[in-house]
Protein backbone atom coordinates (compact mmCIF):
# COMPACT_ATOMS: atom_id res chain seq x y z
CA UNK A 1 0.00 0.00 0.00
CA UNK A 2 1.30 3.43 -0.96
CA UNK A 3 1.91 5.73 2.01
CA UNK A 4 0.98 9.37 1.43
CA UNK A 5 3.52 11.45 3.35
CA UNK A 6 2.67 14.84 4.82
CA UNK A 7 3.99 17.74 2.73
CA UNK A 8 5.41 21.03 4.02
CA UNK A 9 6.54 24.19 2.26
CA UNK A 10 9.83 25.55 3.61
CA UNK A 11 10.50 29.27 3.15
CA UNK A 12 14.23 28.90 2.43
CA UNK A 13 16.63 27.42 -0.09
CA UNK A 14 17.57 23.86 0.97
CA UNK A 15 19.98 23.14 -1.90
CA UNK A 16 23.18 22.98 0.14
CA UNK A 17 21.73 21.95 3.51
CA UNK A 18 21.69 18.63 5.32
CA UNK A 19 19.38 19.71 8.13
CA UNK A 20 17.02 22.61 8.84
CA UNK A 21 14.53 23.73 11.49
CA UNK A 22 10.77 23.98 11.03
CA UNK A 23 8.89 27.26 11.47
CA UNK A 24 6.60 27.63 14.50
CA UNK A 25 3.39 26.98 12.52
CA UNK A 26 4.73 23.90 10.77
CA UNK A 27 6.19 22.56 14.00
CA UNK A 28 2.79 22.94 15.69
CA UNK A 29 1.17 21.00 12.85
CA UNK A 30 3.87 18.32 12.95
CA UNK A 31 3.67 17.78 16.72
CA UNK A 32 0.10 18.60 17.71
CA UNK A 33 -1.99 17.89 14.64
CA UNK A 34 -0.08 15.01 13.02
CA UNK A 35 1.45 13.68 16.27
CA UNK A 36 4.59 12.80 14.33
CA UNK A 37 7.50 10.90 15.89
CA UNK A 38 11.26 10.93 15.44
CA UNK A 39 12.30 8.88 12.43
CA UNK A 40 9.14 9.51 10.40
CA UNK A 41 9.52 10.53 6.76
CA UNK A 42 7.92 13.70 5.35
CA UNK A 43 8.09 15.62 2.08
CA UNK A 44 9.42 19.19 2.09
CA UNK A 45 9.38 21.70 -0.77
CA UNK A 46 11.79 24.61 -0.60
CA UNK A 47 11.39 28.19 -1.81
CA UNK A 48 12.56 27.21 -5.31
CA UNK A 49 9.93 24.48 -5.66
CA UNK A 50 12.51 21.68 -5.20
CA UNK A 51 11.06 18.61 -3.50
CA UNK A 52 12.95 16.64 -0.82
CA UNK A 53 12.34 13.42 1.07
CA UNK A 54 13.13 14.26 4.70
CA UNK A 55 13.26 12.60 8.10
CA UNK A 56 12.27 14.00 11.48
CA UNK A 57 15.37 14.05 13.70
CA UNK A 58 14.04 15.83 16.80
CA UNK A 59 10.31 16.47 16.69
CA UNK A 60 10.30 18.61 19.85
CA UNK A 61 12.82 21.04 18.36
CA UNK A 62 11.61 20.75 14.77
CA UNK A 63 14.97 19.53 13.48
CA UNK A 64 14.60 17.88 10.07
CA UNK A 65 17.25 16.13 7.99
CA UNK A 66 17.25 15.84 4.21
CA UNK A 67 17.37 12.26 2.93
CA UNK A 68 17.29 12.84 -0.83
CA UNK A 69 16.21 15.20 -3.57
CA UNK A 70 13.08 14.15 -5.48
CA UNK A 71 12.57 15.07 -9.13
CA UNK A 72 8.92 16.06 -9.18
CA UNK A 73 7.17 18.93 -10.94
CA UNK A 74 3.41 19.30 -10.62
CA UNK A 75 3.22 22.88 -11.93
CA UNK A 76 1.66 24.05 -15.18
CA UNK A 77 4.20 24.94 -17.86
CA UNK A 78 2.67 28.44 -18.16
CA UNK A 79 2.16 31.12 -15.53
CA UNK A 80 -1.51 31.89 -14.91
CA UNK A 81 -2.61 35.08 -13.17
CA UNK A 82 -6.25 35.23 -12.09
CA UNK A 83 -7.61 38.75 -11.67
CA UNK A 84 -10.89 38.30 -9.80
CA UNK A 85 -13.35 41.06 -8.88
CA UNK A 86 -14.34 40.61 -5.24
CA UNK A 87 -17.57 38.58 -4.90
CA UNK A 88 -20.03 38.48 -2.00
CA UNK A 89 -19.71 36.22 1.03
CA UNK A 90 -17.15 33.44 1.22
CA UNK A 91 -16.98 32.81 -2.54
CA UNK A 92 -13.54 34.39 -2.70
CA UNK A 93 -12.09 31.83 -0.29
CA UNK A 94 -13.64 28.97 -2.28
CA UNK A 95 -12.07 30.29 -5.49
CA UNK A 96 -8.67 30.68 -3.79
CA UNK A 97 -8.72 27.04 -2.74
CA UNK A 98 -9.94 25.61 -6.03
CA UNK A 99 -7.78 27.90 -8.19
CA UNK A 100 -4.74 26.62 -6.28
CA UNK A 101 -5.73 23.03 -7.01
CA UNK A 102 -6.10 23.96 -10.69
CA UNK A 103 -2.59 25.44 -10.94
CA UNK A 104 -2.98 29.22 -10.65
CA UNK A 105 0.30 31.12 -10.20
CA UNK A 106 -1.01 34.39 -8.80
CA UNK A 107 -4.35 35.80 -7.62
CA UNK A 108 -5.07 39.51 -7.97
CA UNK A 109 -8.23 40.72 -6.19
CA UNK A 110 -9.97 43.52 -8.11
CA UNK A 111 -12.45 46.26 -7.20
CA UNK A 112 -14.87 47.20 -9.96
CA UNK A 113 -17.95 49.40 -10.21
CA UNK A 114 -20.38 46.52 -9.72
CA UNK A 115 -18.62 44.91 -6.75
CA UNK A 116 -21.06 44.67 -3.84
CA UNK A 117 -18.13 44.25 -1.47
CA UNK A 118 -16.63 47.60 -0.52
CA UNK A 119 -12.97 47.30 0.38
CA UNK A 120 -9.64 49.06 0.05
CA UNK A 121 -5.99 48.16 0.49
CA UNK A 122 -6.06 48.79 4.25
CA UNK A 123 -9.15 46.65 4.89
CA UNK A 124 -8.06 43.90 2.54
CA UNK A 125 -4.54 43.66 3.98
CA UNK A 126 -6.07 42.47 7.28
CA UNK A 127 -7.40 39.38 5.50
CA UNK A 128 -4.21 38.52 3.62
CA UNK A 129 -2.78 36.24 6.33
CA UNK A 130 -5.95 34.12 6.26
CA UNK A 131 -5.95 34.01 2.46
CA UNK A 132 -2.26 33.02 2.36
CA UNK A 133 -3.03 30.17 4.77
CA UNK A 134 -5.81 28.91 2.47
CA UNK A 135 -3.43 29.00 -0.49
CA UNK A 136 -0.70 27.17 1.40
CA UNK A 137 -2.99 24.40 2.65
CA UNK A 138 -4.53 23.92 -0.80
CA UNK A 139 -1.04 23.79 -2.37
CA UNK A 140 0.04 21.10 0.12
CA UNK A 141 -3.13 19.06 -0.46
CA UNK A 142 -2.87 19.22 -4.25
CA UNK A 143 0.87 18.39 -4.31
CA UNK A 144 1.93 21.69 -5.80
CA UNK A 145 5.60 22.68 -5.99
CA UNK A 146 4.80 26.31 -5.24
CA UNK A 147 2.28 28.27 -3.23
CA UNK A 148 0.37 30.74 -5.40
CA UNK A 149 0.97 34.42 -4.70
CA UNK A 150 -1.83 36.75 -3.62
CA UNK A 151 -1.47 40.53 -3.77
CA UNK A 152 -3.44 43.32 -2.17
CA UNK A 153 -6.65 44.45 -3.84
CA UNK A 154 -6.25 46.66 -6.93
CA UNK A 155 -8.38 48.93 -9.09
CA UNK A 156 -8.63 48.72 -12.88
CA UNK A 157 -6.13 51.55 -13.34
CA UNK A 158 -3.45 49.32 -11.74
CA UNK A 159 -4.21 46.34 -13.97
CA UNK A 160 -1.41 46.75 -16.52
CA UNK A 161 1.17 45.63 -13.94
CA UNK A 162 -0.36 42.15 -13.91
CA UNK A 163 -0.73 41.47 -17.63
CA UNK A 164 1.07 38.68 -19.45
CA UNK A 165 1.76 37.34 -22.92
CA UNK A 166 -1.97 36.75 -23.41
CA UNK A 167 -4.75 38.55 -21.56
CA UNK A 168 -8.44 37.65 -21.51
CA UNK A 169 -11.50 39.05 -19.76
CA UNK A 170 -14.66 36.94 -19.46
CA UNK A 171 -17.55 39.02 -20.82
CA UNK A 172 -21.03 37.59 -21.28
CA UNK A 173 -22.06 40.14 -23.94
CA UNK A 174 -19.52 38.54 -26.31
CA UNK A 175 -21.45 35.28 -25.95
CA UNK A 176 -24.72 37.01 -26.83
CA UNK A 177 -23.06 38.43 -29.93
CA UNK A 178 -22.10 34.91 -31.00
CA UNK A 179 -18.33 35.47 -30.71
CA UNK A 180 -16.93 32.33 -29.12
CA UNK A 181 -13.45 31.93 -30.55
CA UNK A 182 -11.21 34.37 -28.63
CA UNK A 183 -10.45 31.97 -25.77
CA UNK A 184 -9.60 29.06 -28.09
CA UNK A 185 -7.46 31.25 -30.34
CA UNK A 186 -5.38 32.51 -27.39
CA UNK A 187 -4.93 29.04 -25.93
CA UNK A 188 -3.92 27.65 -29.34
CA UNK A 189 -1.06 30.17 -29.43
CA UNK A 190 0.04 29.61 -25.83
CA UNK A 191 3.53 28.12 -25.48
CA UNK A 192 5.52 26.75 -22.57
CA UNK A 193 6.89 29.58 -20.44
CA UNK A 194 4.24 32.08 -21.53
CA UNK A 195 2.24 34.14 -19.06
CA UNK A 196 -1.53 34.34 -19.35
CA UNK A 197 -3.84 36.60 -17.35
CA UNK A 198 -7.55 35.85 -17.05
CA UNK A 199 -9.95 38.45 -15.64
CA UNK A 200 -13.35 37.65 -14.14
CA UNK A 201 -15.97 40.05 -12.82
CA UNK A 202 -18.08 39.90 -9.68
CA UNK A 203 -21.77 38.91 -9.66
CA UNK A 204 -22.79 41.95 -11.71
CA UNK A 205 -20.07 41.55 -14.32
CA UNK A 206 -18.33 44.54 -15.90
CA UNK A 207 -19.66 47.85 -17.19
CA UNK A 208 -19.18 48.44 -20.89
CA UNK A 209 -16.73 51.29 -20.24
CA UNK A 210 -14.64 48.98 -18.02
CA UNK A 211 -14.42 46.52 -20.92
CA UNK A 212 -13.41 49.38 -23.26
CA UNK A 213 -10.68 50.40 -20.80
CA UNK A 214 -9.37 46.83 -20.61
CA UNK A 215 -9.42 46.46 -24.38
CA UNK A 216 -7.32 49.64 -24.61
CA UNK A 217 -4.67 47.76 -22.58
CA UNK A 218 -4.66 44.94 -25.13
CA UNK A 219 -6.97 42.65 -23.15
CA UNK A 220 -9.28 40.48 -25.28
CA UNK A 221 -12.92 40.02 -24.26
CA UNK A 222 -13.92 36.36 -24.52
CA UNK A 223 -16.95 34.14 -24.17
CA UNK A 224 -17.03 31.14 -21.84
CA UNK A 225 -19.73 29.39 -23.86
CA UNK A 226 -23.48 29.64 -24.27
CA UNK A 227 -24.41 29.58 -20.60
CA UNK A 228 -23.96 32.35 -18.06
CA UNK A 229 -21.63 31.20 -15.29
CA UNK A 230 -21.67 32.41 -11.70
CA UNK A 231 -18.78 34.62 -10.67
CA UNK A 232 -17.20 31.80 -8.65
CA UNK A 233 -17.63 29.27 -11.49
CA UNK A 234 -16.09 31.34 -14.29
CA UNK A 235 -12.49 31.48 -12.95
CA UNK A 236 -12.52 27.75 -12.25
CA UNK A 237 -13.83 27.04 -15.75
CA UNK A 238 -11.04 29.14 -17.27
CA UNK A 239 -8.33 27.49 -15.15
CA UNK A 240 -9.69 24.03 -15.95
CA UNK A 241 -9.62 24.74 -19.69
CA UNK A 242 -6.04 26.08 -19.48
CA UNK A 243 -4.96 23.03 -17.48
CA UNK A 244 -6.58 20.66 -19.97
CA UNK A 245 -4.93 22.36 -22.95
CA UNK A 246 -1.47 22.40 -21.32
CA UNK A 247 -1.44 18.95 -19.68
CA UNK A 248 -3.98 16.59 -21.25
CA UNK A 249 -5.20 17.90 -24.58
CA UNK A 250 -1.83 18.19 -26.32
Amino acid sequence: RRIIMQRYFINENLTSKNTFVFSTDDLHHLKTVMRSKNGEKIICIDINGQVYLCEIDEVDKGIISIVEKIEENNELDVEVTLVYALPKGDKFELVLQKATELGVTRVVPLLTRRCVVKSDKKKFSKKLIRYEKILKEAAQQSRRNKIPEIVNVIELKELDEYLGTYNLVAYEEISKAGKHMALKQSLDKLESGDKITVIVGSEGGFDQDEIVMMESLGITACSLGKRILRSETAPLYLLSVIGYVREIGK
